[in-house]
């Protein structure tokens, strides 16, 4: 029987990663065992799933503080697999509110910690940098400044380049569903409202009314796709999308398709907007939270964007539209000058610039996996 790893991966995006990463570590070590927290991507790779934490993801202060006893039940039953697994090393993907605290049990039993997709400690809560030299074994970074920046407080780390390369090798859209969600369109905007649902609560009205205010403008020329994560999220948009609607499609989980086809793009902030530019699109990029939240932000958020793309460029190429109230009004004009095609060669010249030639090559599961078991291996 081959040893065992224990993955903890607390979010979709984190699932996906931690499952990319999961089958190139067992093609390099076929005996490999590993239990976990996650999700549904991470069972179909091979893990034996104790907890779905990715799709009970709990994101942002009021929804956190509302889950707490959940959450601290996952924290409970890690502590108990920790201690009684003794697994060869604990990989913690991303999700560092729950992963650290997981960090130092870990650290208490002596077991080995392996930190994949760094916490974006650089944006706020510097202050963890301290907790992760502290009980962080290997940390590996996905984003090409993030080395420079943990070595400058003492704590080394490996660029493993970003996986959104191999998926877009690996998993380009069919031509033929890409042309016919732009059938018979004169231009397609592409909605991306995100995959929880509390954020979607909060965006998708917004961004609908955006998308009707543009169509009306356009006078039938403007297609509208609306991505939905999946049935549940669907569902949930159905019943925010107003009756006779035929000019807006909702997609489900064609993500990838809907970037293909749009001209332009409104979104959340996160992963999807370097997935966005992974399609060489312009976009728009929105969040709303509660006034609290946003007032905390403010004085606590040391970046100037929240837009992950705009942070990889390391300036703001896509518009940024954050409240706490209404964003229609600061939307329509943002999203209308994404739609003008004689601003498309400029911003795409940008992306591929200052975004994707930032991201590295296709393999970056491949090297994280070589990392760890090296660092396994010498153990």
């Amino acid at each position: 029987m081959g040893r065992e790893i224990f993955i903890v991966a607390g979010e979709p995006s984190g699932d996906q990663h931690a499952a990319g990463l999961l089958e190139a570590l067992r093609a390099r070590d076929p005996d490999l065992l590993a239990a976990g927290f996650g999700g549904p991507r991470l069972a179909a790779a091979g893990m034996d799933l104790l907890e779905d934490l990715a799709s009970e993801a709990v994101m942002g202060l009021f929804p956190v503080l509302a889950s707490l006893p959940r959450i601290r039940g996952w924290f409970r039953r890690a502590e108990e697999e920790l201690g009684r697994r003794r697994p060869a090393a604990l990989i913690l993907v991303d999700y560092p509110g729950f992963n650290l605290r997981l960090a130092r049990i870990a650290r208490r039993l002596g077991i080995p910690v392996i930190y994949y997709i760094a916490p974006q400690v650089w944006a706020w809560k510097e202050g963890r940098v301290k907790a992760m030299r502290e009980r962080i074994d290997l940390l590996l970074t996905i984003l090409s400044f993030e080395p420079a920046w943990f070595a400058e407080r003492g704590l080394e780390a490996v660029d493993c380049g970003h996986p959104l390369a191999d998926r877009l090798a690996r998993e380009r859209p069919d031509p033929g569903r890409v042309a016919a969600l732009r059938a018979g369109a004169e231009t397609v905007l592409g909605l991306f409202p995100g995959s929880r649902p509390h954020v979607v609560r909060a965006l998708a009205p917004d961004f609908l009314e955006v998308a009707a205010t543009l169509q009306a403008r356009r006078a039938g020329r403007l297609r509208v796709l609306l991505a939905a994560a999946d049935q549940a999220i669907a569902e949930a948009l159905r019943q925010l999308v107003p009756t006779g609607r035929d000019d807006l499609e909702i997609v489900v989980g064609e993500s990838f398709a809907v970037m293909a086809a749009a001209d332009a793009c409104l979104s959340t902030s996160g992963t999807t907007t370097i997935e966005i530019a992974g399609f060489r699109k312009p976009m728009t990029i929105a969040y709303r939270v509660s006034p609290l939240v946003h007032a905390i932000g403010r004085l606590l958020v040391k970046v100037k964007s929240i837009g992950l793309v705009n942070l990889v460029a390391g300036r703001m190429i896509a518009p940024e539209i954050i409240g706490s109230t209404r964003l229609v009004d600061r939307l329509l004009p943002a999203v209308e000058r994404s739609l003008d095609p004689t601003r498309r060669e400029a911003t795409v010249a940008a992306i591929d610039a200052e975004v994707l030639a930032k991201l590295g090559p296709p393999g970056s599961y491949d090297r994280a996996a070589e990392r760890i078991l090296g660092f396994l291996d010498a153990r």
